[in-house]
């Protein structure tokens, strides 16, 4: 029985406890407030202790640091100061010449005083075939050595990779090259810097001068209170201020000895920052290293180390810790209770507003908070008592609201149940919800004709359709689709809601088969006819241009003149009758079948030109025809051209009173043909300009009344150059003129 009764009192308390700590306010307030304030006394004994031992290192690595950036702009000073020797050296007059000439002496005699001067350790000159012109090395009390035969043997000199790069660039304004090498004769590392000289625009040689390592590393130690070590070929350590084994007073370390693991060499080599190394040991004493890139301009010679003994950084002895962590306790305690009392001038008003709140929420919007402060708590109690007022009056407005919208609801249903064609809703991830039962039973009728036939897209007739789509492939006027024996057009529009947010897109379906059958039999009644008439046309054309030929002289001057009327009626009728037959490709079809081959279109031009200038001048205008002959070749099929840039020349001077011009020109931009026809006429008007290229449109010409033609070449003649890949331009002005431009892509740029 006691442990029945033990077993059900620890639920008890475990929810009593569970209570205080998560769901009282009071506890959510002080428990992260103590346990934060705990933290922070654990992470500042932390701090304290930890900052006091870690400034040494922090300084002692800083240091290591400064003395690696004095040590590469130790460098970067030295290598100025080589380009200064070589270029003083190179530019010495006669200098070239020499070289050029292969007169050793000479060119030993202009440049051996110009480099003791200079203080030069290491002087090399080739000349422009390779070859060792001189040889000169700085003994170590200061005087200078000229090199034999022998330094070129064993000191291959043409071979450098810096004197063939200058002398291949064979550029006398090259920048300079240099590298770390170890030079046999004296067996030292020396710091190089090759320059060309120029003679004539050309190299006539190269000048290198080096330092060596000996020099160079004592004087970085001495301005940067290091010591150095350079490394070469993988990590090998060639030279270092360290003193050696084979020293005066060393302890037996090796150059071997500071080497480094090739993969070490190689990070260090493709890094831009420091690589701090710590505690390695040398003579039983630990140092710190800091390696870097040996970089000078844009070269990487190798790697370099600056070293500093690390082993007086020490542990120190943690004496205080008892009593900041005196400070810490006394100061967390006093936290603590501040906070408490805090908690309860927070808590109490938000346990009154609880309580309202969840009077509110079971519906007794009568209930007040009754708390009156100036303090945040207090204004939202305020807000909180405002916002329970207007709740009542605004549940009564929603109620009013819903009931509307439910009506209106309604009325759409009814309103869409009502339509004849199906409505559906394309929403914004692509989906098509059917909106009345007729979307429902067109889409299973489409559905269940799928099984018997393909889906396919009608071609469109609209022209606005067929040469500016948009890039929504729904959003367009109207597409047809024919599946089984059933064609469908879809319309379709935008659907947005009141401020503009887009809903998706409506879809009208509707049955259109009757009008698709009637509109193909309309387009073969029209294809039909035309070619029934062009036959009594040929042979009309052919009598009439037959009696204007050969038995013109046996004819008055009138039955000449019925002649040629009947001869250029005939030829109006032809061309309309062209121009429909090709209209009725397009729209059976939705294009135009082309011959296409490569020609060059100065002898279309010309060939149109001769062909309407009997027309032109014969109306009072000039024609001026502008058709270079070396433009790029164009793929186009030349009868369909032909009758599309002959349409607009004949609207040109159809449109244009006598005196004026008409100018065929043809030019190349943009990697495009271009073909202008250019005229003085009337103009046309900004709104005729976007019908002008609308099917079964003509304009009023003000020279002539009426233009006779069915309005369609505008029409055709777009449609033929876009057929081929281009664009037609207009460009007028009411009272000054017209410009029509044809845009071909040139035939390079299209193969």
């Amino acid at each position: 029985m006691v442990q029945e009764k033990q077993s059900e009192t620890r639920p008890n308390w475990l929810q009593r406890l569970r209570r205080l700590l998560v769901l009282n306010i009071r506890s959510k307030i002080v428990l992260p407030y103590l346990i934060l304030t705990l933290a922070v006394a654990v992470v500042g004994i932390y701090v304290v202790m930890s900052l006091v031992t870690s400034s040494v290192s922090e300084r002692l690595t800083n240091q290591l640091l400064e003395a690696g950036r004095v040590v590469s702009d130790k460098l970067a000073l030295r290598e100025l100061e080589h380009i200064e020797s070589a270029r003083a050296i190179a530019f010495t007059v006669g200098l070239a010449e020499a070289l050029q000439a292969g007169d050793r002496e000479r060119v030993a005699a202009l440049a051996q005083p110009m480099a003791v001067v200079r203080d030069v350790e290491c002087l090399i000159i080739v000349d422009a075939q390779g070859q060792e012109t001189l040889h000169m090395l700085q003994r170590d009390d200061g005087s200078s050595q000229l090199l034999g035969d022998e330094a070129t043997e064993q000191f291959d000199t043409a071979g450098l990779w810096m004197v063939q790069t200058l002398l291949e660039t064979n550029d006398p304004n090259a920048l300079p090259e240099r590298s770390l090498l170890f030079h046999p004769l004296d067996e030292r590392y020396y710091y190089l810097t090759a320059i060309p000289v120029g003679l004539d625009g050309t190299v006539g040689g190269v000048v290198i001068v080096g330092t060596s390592l000996d020099t160079l590393l004592p004087y970085f130690q001495q301005t940067s209170l290091a010591n150095v070590i350079v490394y070469l070929d993988g990590g090998h350590a060639v030279a270092t201020t360290i003193a050696l084994g084979d020293q005066p007073g060393s302890e037996g370390i090796s150059l071997e000895e500071l080497s480094i693991t090739p993969a070490l060499y190689e990070n260090i080599l493709n890094s831009d920052d420091f690589t701090i190394l710590e505690n390695i040991w040398i003579r039983e004493r630990p140092y710190r290293f800091a390696h870097a890139a040996l970089r000078v301009a844009n070269d990487s010679l190798g790697t370099y180390a600056v070293v500093l003994p690390s082993n007086f950084i020490v542990e120190k002895a943690v004496t205080s810790r008892n009593t900041y962590a005196l400070i810490f306790f006394a100061a967390t305690a006093g936290v603590i209770a501040i906070g408490y009392l805090i908690s309860q001038r927070i808590t109490n008003p938000l346990r009154s507003l609880v309580r309202t709140s969840q009077a509110v929420a079971e519906g007794n919007l009568d209930q007040r908070t009754g708390i009156a402060s100036s303090d945040e708590i207090g204004f939202l109690a305020t807000t909180f008592d405002q916002m329970t007022g207007r709740l009542a009056e605004r549940t009564y407005a929603l109620e009013e609201t819903l009931r509307a919208l439910e009506e209106t609801l309604s009325r759409m249903r009814a309103i869409l149940s009502s339509i004849g064609d199906g409505v559906m809703l394309e929403n914004l991830e692509g989906n098509f919800i059917p909106l009345n039962a007729t979307a429902e039973i067109m889409l299973k009728e489409i559905t269940d004709k799928f099984l018997f036939g393909p889906l396919r897209e009608l071609s469109s007739r609209d022209s606005k359709q067929m040469w500016d789509p948009r890039p929504d492939r729904w959003l367009l006027e109207r597409r047809r689709f024919e599946v089984g024996d059933r064609v469908i057009s879809f319309r379709s529009a935008a659907a947005r809601t009141d401020d503009g947010k887009p809903m998706g897109t409506v879809i009208v379906l509707r049955d259109v088969t009757a009008e698709v059958e009637a509109e193909r039999f309309k387009d073969s009644f029209i294809t039909h006819v035309s070619h029934e008439l062009r036959t009594p046309l040929t042979a009309i054309k052919g009598y009439s241009d037959l009696l204007l030929g050969g038995a013109s002289e046996a004819l008055s001057e009138d039955q000449v003149s019925f002649l040629k009327t009947i001869d250029r009626q005939t030829d109006s009728l032809m061309r309309m009758i062209n121009a429909l037959l090709d209209f009725s490709e397009m729209e059976a079809w939705g294009r135009l079948g082309l011959r296409q081959h490569p020609i060059r279109l100065h002898s279309l031009i010309e060939k149109i030109a001769q062909e309407q200038r009997p027309q032109v001048e014969g109306k009072g205008l000039t024609f001026q025809v502008e058709a270079p002959t070396d433009l790029a070749l164009v793929n186009v099929d030349t009868k369909r051209l032909h009758w599309a840039i002959t349409n607009l020349v004949r609207n040109a001077w159809q449109h244009t009173p006598p005196g004026g011009s008409v100018t065929l020109r043809l030019l190349e931009r943009d990697a495009q043909v271009s073909v202008d026809v250019i005229d003085t006429g009337q103009g046309i008007a900004p709104e005729v300009q976007k019908q002008l290229f609308d099917r079964i449109y003509r304009t009023t010409s003000e020279t002539g009344g009426e233009t006779r033609g069915l309005g369609l070449g505008l029409y055709v003649t777009r449609a033929i150059v876009e057929a081929h890949g281009g664009k037609i331009q207009v460009v007028s002005k009411e009272g000054v003129g017209s410009k029509f431009s044809v845009m071909l892509p040139a035939w390079h740029d299209a193969a």
